[in-house]
């Protein structure tokens, strides 16, 4: 067992996607006793029931394998429920009654119809901390509408400020800012709620607006509208102060350097390397930073005639050795190949019963003393179904008549 900073504590977890497991991953990371109540029978997002982008190789179901599934759900314990089963009910509200914190991620007022409101939540367990998710919380016109990342991104402006000026700022990427920040902001908020519980010694009801967490992080945006009556416009890989400031094609096919130099310093470093050393002479118009701005695509042709010379990593080190930013653009192989990662020991290698040794990433955080550990691979569906349950007080018997009434399940149907 690794850290202990949350041992002794119990969370339920019934969210789905990123932001809620990840979180709840987070807490288990660190000593929590976290029970994951899966969907039953119907999947989750991530555990598909064919294969996807995302889908690991090996044996077994599609749904076990996924990627984003194992990454979001380790250091968990996993029981599949029907709630909506009279049985299932009681399971869940078993499951709540000793539990220190209940995190939900139905859309606005589904979990109250399911009977597990924060009025009937308190009523089981008046010590718990329960925290909503619901992507644009739980009042307000939007209440009734279901989100995700992409819509998150694109609600709050993010989406217009990302890409490049002369593209369409509907085609992005599906990799959304508000699925890594949402993570930590519930385990904020999850934490906080726990330390003003040893004060007030009741419990807290926290309704979490996803969307509210995420748009508080752009105030340009607002700022530039409301004082200015502009709309920020998307910038590529351009900053429109610093000149150079871009990507540039290297020696390999569609393999990319990114190339920086925010001062005179760095500047002159550069200027020496692209064979250019007069551009950095006071008398010359390249050597301020306005005449450098207004030179732009002249400097930028001038950088990229030396970074297609070379390998990304190998550009990198001779910039980066006089003083230059520069880092090439790497790909998912790369990352798995940094030495500053490996270095670190973030990389972790874990042993799953359909994919077998696979390399995942590690942990927000190095703790010492009490390191982290990956303790718990990613479970299947219903995995510690038998287990919970008897830690509930359920002998055998129950629980079968649970598996024959469809109350719970270890397996979803293709």
């Amino acid at each position: 067992m690794g850290n202990a900073s949350l041992e002794g504590l119990k969370i339920i977890e019934m969210t789905e996607a990123w932001a809620g497991p990840v979180c709840a991953s987070l807490m288990g990371d660190m000593g929590a006793d976290v029970i994951k109540v899966e969907s039953f029978p119907r999947h989750s997002l991530t555990r598909p029931t064919s294969p996807r982008y995302a889908t690991m190789p090996g044996d077994g179901p599609v749904y076990e394998r996924d990627a984003l599934h194992h990454q979001g759900n380790r250091n968990k314990r996993n029981i599949a429920i029907d709630i909506r089963t009279e049985s299932g009910n009681q399971i869940l509200k078993k499951l709540l009654s000793d539990a220190d914190v209940f995190i939900e991620g139905y859309a606005a007022g589904k979990i109250e119809k399911l009977g597990f409101g924060w009025k009937d939540v308190q009523k089981i367990n008046p010590n718990i901390t329960m925290i909503s998710i619901a992507g644009w919380g739980l009042e307000g016109p939007y209440k009734k509408m279901v989100t995700l990342g992409a819509g998150l991104d694109a609600t709050t402006g993010h989406l217009s400020l990302r890409g490049y000026p002369e593209g369409d700022f509907v085609d992005t990427h599906p990799n959304f800012h508000s699925d890594a920040t949402g993570s930590s902001t519930i385990f904020f908020a999850a934490l906080t709620a726990l330390l003003q519980r040893q004060k007030s010694k009741t419990g807290t009801f926290i309704d979490l607006s996803q969307w509210e967490g995420l748009v508080w992080q752009f105030p340009t945006i607002l700022a530039e509208w409301t004082m200015n009556q502009r709309i920020p416009e998307r910038l590529g890989n351009d900053d429109p102060h610093i000149v150079p400031h871009g990507v540039y094609r290297t020696i390999d096919d569609d393999k990319w350097i990114v190339v920086a130099a925010e001062d005179d310093q760095q500047w002159e470093g550069l200027c020496k390397i692209i064979d250019r050393i007069e551009w950095s002479e006071i008398s010359h118009k390249y050597s301020s930073i306005v005449g450098r701005i207004k030179g732009r695509e002249e400097i930028d042709n001038a950088i990229e005639s030396f970074t297609k010379q070379y390998e990304g990593f190998n550009a990198a080190e001779i910039l980066q050795n006089n003083n230059v930013i520069a880092s090439p653009v790497v790909t998912p192989p790369d990352v798995l190949l940094s030495s500053q990662l490996h270095d670190r020991s973030w990389h972790q290698t874990i042993t799953h019963k359909w994919t077998g040794p696979v390399m995942v990433g590690g942990f927000l955080w190095d703790v010492e003393p009490d390191s982290l550990s990956w303790d718990i691979p990613t479970a299947l569906v219903g995995q510690h179904n038998e287990e919970i349950l008897i830690e509930l007080g359920y002998d055998e018997k129950k629980i079968s008549e649970f598996y024959t009434n469809g109350s719970i399940g270890n397996h979803y149907e293709n």
